[in-house]
């Protein structure tokens, strides 16, 4: 081979070295190839917040909703819980003592802050602290549950959805017996969860657009104190977990489809990834703390995106004509069942207050559910209760927190495009702290 020969062969991998190095600093969105950050600026402590939420994660799942940020190769040694309590001690004390920045930087700071507060109350917690349920949730989540000032309200839908069943004299007996008509064959689950999906993503893309290779996929569970989980996977991907112990109606599984799919959980989290991760290149976006302001606001937003994607009409058209057939459900009066859901519905203001005095030790287990069954006609409350005991004033994401999103979506009675652009508008926002206002 001659010398000439050789230089050439050199000179051309060094080129196809440099193009790769380039083509992998495109693909790696936060990778060696840049220069990392200033040590003590945000970029720098929000890494160290990443770094603090995955060890919470490794300590306890249910603590992480999600982490999509670049995994180790070798497995991270757990800590003990007092030096993971000390490292969110000392990055708390890093981001206090930044100096004032413009509004944005402050925006970050006071974001970062509140994520780093929430998982140091949630090491407490772990280790045995606890608190009362409004402390608590304000630690958490930055809110607290309002003063109960619905009962009157409750009191006459209670009337208005006794006469709707018949007029009997436990409702919250006839109710049940009623709604269990509904209920999908175990067996029939998974085919009517993917029709359910399917017509939740399609109504939701004509109204916004998904990147290409968007995808969910499902897993059937047991033995969960939830009806179904959505975790987020990165790159537009999610995995959707629903528990076969639920008893799930078709109402139920349109509702979960929405919630932890389209525009719920998928489409919320991808959405922030395109835009906050990817083009605004903010790290602490890729991990999700379950006890924290931003898992507020992303279940809030969840919770509500049923009621966003799904007209009554559109409603009544899948249950009765898409899923029903689907489930082997035939004869069944759907128009009847979905006017009692939506006045059932209007009984979710009492759960935050039962919550509180369950939590607060002020309500034992047998009262409390008597209390749940006496103001929302919730029958067999155990499962809330023990729903509760495990996830706490988590429960104000899907009352408070939801309601909070309709006023800020629906404020001022927008037509359907003004309301679809204030929901994308909070999914793509780094909007961590509520409660949320109008917009």
């Amino acid at each position: 081979m001659t010398e000439l020969r050789m230089a050439f062969i050199m000179r051309r991998a060094r080129v196809l070295n440099t193009l790769r190095g380039s083509f992998l600093c495109g693909l790696v969105l936060l990778s060696s190839c840049r220069s990392g950050p200033t040590p003590g600026s945000l970029d720098d402590l929000a890494r160290k917040y990443v770094a603090l939420a995955a060890e919470l994660g490794d300590h306890d799942l249910d603590s992480l909703d999600f982490n999509i940020s670049p995994k180790s190769d070798s497995k991270r040694a757990v800590e003990p819980y007092l030096k993971l309590h000390d490292k969110a001690l000392a990055l708390q004390a890093e981001l206090t003592k930044l100096p004032d920045a413009p509004t944005a930087e402050a925006a970050r700071k006071a974001l970062l802050l509140g994520q780093v507060n929430a998982i140091t109350a949630r090491v407490e917690q772990l280790q045995g602290t606890t608190r009362a349920f409004d402390d608590e949730s304000r630690m958490f989540f930055g809110v607290a549950a309002p003063a109960d000032h619905d009962a009157d309200a409750r009191k006459n839908l209670r009337v208005e959805i006794t006469k709707a069943l018949g007029n009997p004299t436990d409702a919250a007996q006839a109710y049940s017996k009623f709604g269990a008509q509904f209920i999908v064959p175990a067996e029939r689950v998974p085919a009517v969860m993917q029709a359910a999906l399917a017509e939740c993503r399609s109504l939701t893309l004509a109204h916004m657009q998904l990147p290409p290779g968007e995808h969910v996929d499902f897993q059937y569970v047991r033995l969960k104190p939830w009806s179904a989980y959505s975790t987020y996977l990165g790159g537009a991907r999610s995995l959707i977990q629903v528990n076969m112990d639920s008893p799930l109606t078709v109402d139920r599984l349109l509702t979960l489809a929405c919630h932890e799919g389209y525009p719920g959980h998928h489409v919320f989290n991808l959405m922030r990834e395109q835009a906050l991760v990817q083009k605004e290149h903010r790290e602490e976006f890729m991990v999700q703390p379950t006890f924290s302001p931003q898992s507020y606001v992303s279940e809030a937003a969840a919770s509500y995106a049923p009621f966003l994607v799904l007209s009554d009409s559109e409603r009544l058209r899948i249950e009765r004509d898409v899923l029903a057939p689907i489930a082997g459900l035939k004869d069944l009066d759907f128009e009847h069942y979905l006017a009692l859901e939506k006045l059932f519905y209007g009984l979710h203001t009492a759960e935050p207050a039962i919550a509180r005095e369950y939590l607060d030790e002020h309500l034992e287990f047998v009262r409390a559910a008597d209390e749940f069954e006496r103001e929302t006609l919730m029958q067999h409350a155990e499962t809330t209760l023990l729903y509760l005991n495990e996830f706490r004033s988590y429960m104000l994401a899907y009352t408070v927190g939801s309601d909070s999103v309709q006023a800020l979506v629906e404020n001022g009675h927008p037509l359907d495009a003004e309301r679809w652009r204030r929901y994308v508008n909070l999914m793509t926002s780094p909007v961590v702290s509520p409660p949320l206002a109008p917009n």
